[in-house]
């Protein structure tokens, strides 16, 4: 049995901390121990006491604070942790620092789902064992410093729970939502914050070329940001006001996404993407972007389409030829939900993270 500490200073709670809690009922699942330490009243702790995970309260006010460090020392020393894991820069900077403290420090990993601003070779040459990020792409982003050690850094794939969105899939939708939707075919669906690089300009422009041929067809925007009011402007300039629906947060999405024809992400920069791997996990058929790590999780002409970001006509065309053929469409999506489930399931997730923890732990 492996012992594994998670640390996460984030009151929020969005997709990697889904993934914390994720890979904390999988190991336990295979006889591990996990405990997260987190801020007391954040949200991953209130989600943790639901779902039966086990937490502890760490402050985690700033990269230094002492107190935190401490409380961190003494839960590896009591637990007597193997692994830890961590995310963000806080909590990483004082797990790095209360592991250095301790006899027998355990392995150190830290998840990378985005890259802002430059690489610190430092980060991760020294402060922890291996940095561990979703997708080829963002690899190869860190491992284009020639200081970073490329041994350093490894790929491991997200989980994505099955089981969890076939059966959240057969949930209501929130009435508003269902109601919109009532009559309208086809609906396209884009489930990501509304901001600048995830290309929602790119659809309603495509969508714009699709309108007269379409004339039910509907485009739900499921998620919130700092571009929405400028996006419902566009919405506006463009004659679209009656097709286009600003959703919120949907939460679960998967209902949402099993109502779909066809679940895009037109992304201009996306590390790797969830919402098209849980789309064709539910036989949905996907459209994506060429971009960032979105090529590695959809083949085009075998599992989805594949789309130049930032081109509307070919962003229409594309979504044209998944509604025009539905056949298609969905044999496409069914090899599609074959290959995420044998890349992305828990167990795969689990031998991947077995074996970065065996290679780090070799002596260093």
């Amino acid at each position: 049995m492996m012992r594994y500490l998670f640390c996460e200073s984030s009151p929020n709670f969005g997709g990697q901390e889904h993934q914390i809690l994720l890979q904390m009922a999988g190991l336990g699942r295979a006889g591990h121990s996990c405990v997260l330490a987190c801020k007391p009243g954040s949200a991953i702790a209130g989600e943790a006491t639901r779902r039966g995970l086990e937490w502890v309260p760490v402050p985690f006010l700033n990269s230094l604070h002492l107190p935190s460090v401490w409380a961190l020392h003494r839960l590896i020393r009591s637990r007597a942790v193997n692994v830890a894991l961590c995310h963000s820069g806080h909590d990483a900077n004082i797990l790095a620092f209360a592991a250095r403290t301790v006899l027998r420090r355990p392995v150190l990993l830290r998840a990378r789902t985005y890259l802002a601003g430059r690489v610190r070779p430092g980060t991760v040459n020294r402060f922890v064992d291996r940095t561990v990020v979703p997708s080829e792409y963002l690899r190869r982003l860190i491992i284009a410093n020639p200081a970073v050690r490329p041994g350093r850094v490894q790929v491991l794939r997200p989980i994505v729970p099955f089981e969890d969105l076939q059966k959240q899939s057969l949930f209501p939708l929130p009435d508003s939502l269902a109601g919109w939707l009532c009559g309208r075919s086809p609906v396209v669906v884009q489930a990501a914050m509304l901001r600048s690089e995830k290309g929602h300009r790119t659809t309603l422009d495509a969508i714009t070329a699709l309108k007269n041929r379409y004339p039910n067809f509907a485009c739900v925007f499921a998620g919130s940001g700092p571009k929405e009011a400028d996006l419902r402007r566009r919405v506006e300039k463009l004659g679209l006001v009656a097709h286009v629906c600003f959703a919120g947060l949907v939460v679960p999405v998967a209902p949402l996404l099993a109502r779909a024809d066809v679940v895009i992400m037109p992304s201009r920069n996306e590390p790797l993407g969830l919402a098209q791997l849980e789309a064709l996990a539910l036989g949905v058929p996907v459209v994506v972007s060429d971009a960032g790590g979105l090529p590695e999780t959809v083949v085009d002409g075998e599992t989805g389409w594949v789309v130049p970001a930032g081109d509307p006509g070919a962003w229409a065309a594309a979504i044209a030829s998944a509604v025009d053929d539905p056949k298609e469409a969905l044999r496409r999506a069914s090899l599609g939900g074959d290959w995420v489930r044998a890349g992305f399931s828990g167990d795969a997730h689990l031998r991947a993270l077995d074996e970065i923890v065996a290679t780090a732990r070799q002596p260093r």
